[in-house]
């Protein structure tokens, strides 16, 4: 199986790197984005876990309703903002995330994906309390700045001796290079498959996280220019050529909970 999974959120990179702009907050990035990333998946009848942040679903409760109706929802916290935020009560956090995602979706959430991929004992402990079955905030790579867990398991685990079951993000199995969002998106599609290869002949379904707004071409300020870069249609073709590509081979897509 191959879990392709959508983190969906309100647009607030730029507001990350200091930068305040008009755009921050913004959900109709994203709500564009799963209009064509829903029309993809009815097209090939996958189906996904969408992550879904508490303030994006307050504000798109219609869409997240047709999400639930045939894909996994997900938390995604509510604020997406956990990188070196102090401030944050982490806890508080994504309780609130989980209760107004239940309440709009009818269903139970049992799944969790930290903002930034934030992974810590702190998280996990909250989530085990709040009744989460499983976590995918573990990215087992190296990312400058950000955090260093290459030597982490890329296979299933039960981090920190708790319940919950940590579905790690999917890297090359060897050398621990990345490939989601902004990988999937700029590096030639043998790359990624590569990766994906290597990780099924180990036994390893790969979890693949990519943003809903990727799906809409625009240009923001106040980020990195390989932030926006090949966004839009380009991407929703070579997203679907990738599908494709899997699914002449056999290859099933899944959402995460049914690998529980």
């Amino acid at each position: 199986m191959i879990c392709l999974t959508i983190d969906c959120e309100q647009w607030n990179l730029a507001e990350l790197r200091g930068n305040i702009f008009p755009e921050n907050n913004n959900t109709m990035f994203s709500f564009l984005g799963n209009e064509k990333l829903l029309y993809l998946f009815d097209k090939h009848n996958i189906k996904s876990t969408f992550f879904i942040t508490g303030f994006f679903a307050e504000n798109e409760k219609l869409q997240v309703k047709e999400i639930a109706k045939k894909h996994e929802i997900a938390s995604h916290g509510y604020s997406h903002d956990y990188w070196k935020n102090k401030k944050l009560d982490i806890e508080k956090d994504i309780k609130k995330s989980k209760e107004i995602l239940e309440k709009i979706s009818g269903k139970r959430i049992i799944g969790f994906r930290s903002p930034q991929m934030q992974f810590s004992e702190q998280l996990i402990k909250s989530l085990e309390k709040l009744n989460f079955k499983y976590d995918s905030s573990l990215h087992p790579s190296f990312i400058p700045g950000k955090y260093s867990n290459q030597n982490l398991p890329i296979k299933p685990f039960k981090p920190f001796n708790y319940e919950i079951i940590e579905f790690p993000a999917a890297v090359f199995p060897t050398t621990r290079l990345p490939v989601s969002w902004t990988v999937f998106r700029n590096m030639p599609s043998a790359w990624i498959n590569s990766a994906v290869k290597g990780l099924l002949k180990r036994e390893i379904n790969p979890v693949i996280y990519i943003h809903s707004w990727e799906f809409i071409k625009f240009k923001r300020r106040g980020v990195p220019f390989y932030v926006t870069a090949q966004t839009g249609n380009k991407f929703y073709r070579k997203l679907e050529n990738f599908i494709k590509y899997w699914e002449n081979k056999g290859q099933e897509f899944c959402p995460l909970q049914q690998l529980i």
